[in-house]
């Protein structure tokens, strides 16, 4: 009885110890201070490329008797969905970063999304402060039409506002869309709207309640390359004998625009004239850090030839031609390596090490990655591993590493993230420490391994493996001397 008792003791304390995670992982609700007042939003949104970025520049009022920490900020849940990065900071002072987490709202709609904004500083009453808030969202625009044949250009629809969404009454707001081009296909006109050059832009309005929208879509050309990585493994091997720290990234692209209809024509590829306006991918440019060296290009047929590397001060480029041009709906894959001398990303203070390089290369221009893994192999016998991100990371569990002359083999940190761009082009550090005698193992491995080989030579050439006896080798040497 007393057993059967103690077991549900045991599971009342586990499905509380769930029930408290849970809750702790949630967003956290708040509500919002009504004397908080939006004097003017401007947003600014970037519909060029596949990446829509946004950058809204907001000037606030704190009406309230009580001074404020923070600011909440909205969007759409749409938008949500497909939120990579999201940035908050003083206006003209970008490296003044304030922390952002995604918060819950009391009574609100469910087609929104928060995120809570922490000022630096204080927020006093009756006073104004300006501040920008930034954010990108991949795979955000739909193809319309989803497929196009080879000579046709590409065409998208963006889903947004004409306002600027708030929890917070605004005074004044207006938005303007930079689409690329001077002829859109449509756009939903409003009371004021204007359409100049390659711009949309909306109001101002004034006065606009909090929660208030003004859905709006936008369908216009776009061929920018619609070039996404499915998957990229990025392995980092660490060689304290060498010296040196070997990179290699496995990467599958897709071209995630409009699907080509119908069959490829070489000879019509090659007498568009379209140029940079066609929705192909043809070459795209890659980045490494200033001191790679040994760079390599090739997929599982063999080595790719059809790539050029330029040195600059600062970075090498590589520019990487796949073995067929890229359409809507064509996908391929390529592995790139280089070494790079660990003296530029590795730090040492007697046994204590800490290893500082990006989570990622720049893949291409405008990238969207949809799920990055990150290996770093560290020497064999590292210990007290600790690993710090710039932003937060799935850490999976570590794995050994085994190759030639190891014993228990490689520690291996093994990082997940999902839907990056190069704005998470970021370096995290890795702190461990290794003693410098355990480089001596492996040559000693070696030499103690030919030590026994030659020693076995010795002793085999000194046995004797006749069958005749030393007597009978005795009397046959004493009749070749008679004789």
């Amino acid at each position: 009885m007393s057993s059967r008792r103690e077991i549900l003791f045991l599971q009342c304390i586990v499905l509380l110890a769930l029930i408290s995670v849970r809750i702790a992982t949630q967003p956290h609700e708040i509500s919002i201070p009504t004397d908080v007042q939006i004097v003017s939003a401007v947003r600014n949104v970037d519909l060029t490329t596949q990446i829509v970025k946004v950058k809204t520049d907001y000037e606030l009022k704190n009406g309230g008797k009580e001074d404020l920490s923070s600011f909440v900020h909205v969007m759409s849940a749409d938008e949500a969905a497909r939120l990579s990065w999201m940035s908050a900071y003083e206006s003209g002072k970008e490296s003044n970063k304030f922390r952002v987490s995604r918060v819950k709202v009391k009574g609100a709609s469910t087609e929104f999304v928060f995120h809570k904004i922490e000022l630096l500083n204080m927020f006093v009453s009756g006073a104004n402060i300006k501040l920008t808030v930034d954010y990108a969202l991949t795979e955000y625009l739909v193809p319309s039409p989803t497929e196009i044949v080879q000579s046709e250009n590409q065409l998208v629809i963006f889903s947004g506002t004409a306002n600027v969404l708030s929890v917070y009454s605004v005074t004044k707001e207006s938005c303007a869309y930079k689409i690329g081009t001077s002829k859109p296909i449509s756009f939903t006109e409003m009371t004021p709207s204007k359409h100049t050059a390659d711009k949309i832009s909306y109001g101002p309005y004034e006065n606009s309640k909090p929660y208030a929208k003004k859905a709006i879509v936008i369908h216009y050309e776009n061929n920018a390359p619609f070039l996404v990585a499915t998957m990229v493994e990025r392995i980092i091997e660490v060689s304290h004998w060498g010296g040196n720290i070997a990179v290699e990234e496995n990467v599958e692209i897709l071209h995630k625009g409009a699907k080509l209809k119908g069959s490829f024509s070489r000879l019509d590829f090659q007498m568009d004239r379209r140029g940079a306006r066609q929705p192909v991918i043809k070459t795209f440019k890659t980045i490494l850090p200033a001191a790679s060296d040994d760079i390599y290009y090739r997929d599982e047929i063999g080595n790719i030839s059809t790539s050029n590397v330029y040195p600059r001060s600062d970075r090498v480029e590589v520019e990487l031609r796949p073995r067929f041009p890229l359409f809507g709906g064509w996908r391929t894959n390529y592995v790139l390596g280089y070494n790079v001398p660990s003296t530029s990303f590795l730090y040492q203070f007697g046994f204590n090490f800490a290893l500082k390089m990006k989570m990622m290369d720049r893949l291409f221009d405008n990238a969207v990655v949809e799920k990055l893994r990150v290996k770093i192999i560290l020497p064999e016998m590292s210990k007290n591993i600790k690993l710090i991100t710039p932003y937060s990371v799935k850490r999976l569990p570590d794995e050994v590493h085994k190759t030639y002359l190891d014993t228990f083999g490689r520690p291996v940190i093994v990082l997940e993230k999902e839907n990056l761009i190069n704005n998470h082009i970021q370096t995290f550090t890795l702190y461990y420490d290794f003693e410098r005698i355990y480089m001596l193992r492996e040559p000693l491995f070696v030499v103690a391994a030919f030590g026994t080989l030659f020693l076995a030579a010795i002793i085999l050439f000194r046995l004797d493996f006749s069958i005749a006896s030393k007597e009978d080798k005795e009397t046959a040497s004493g009749h070749q001397k008679r004789e």
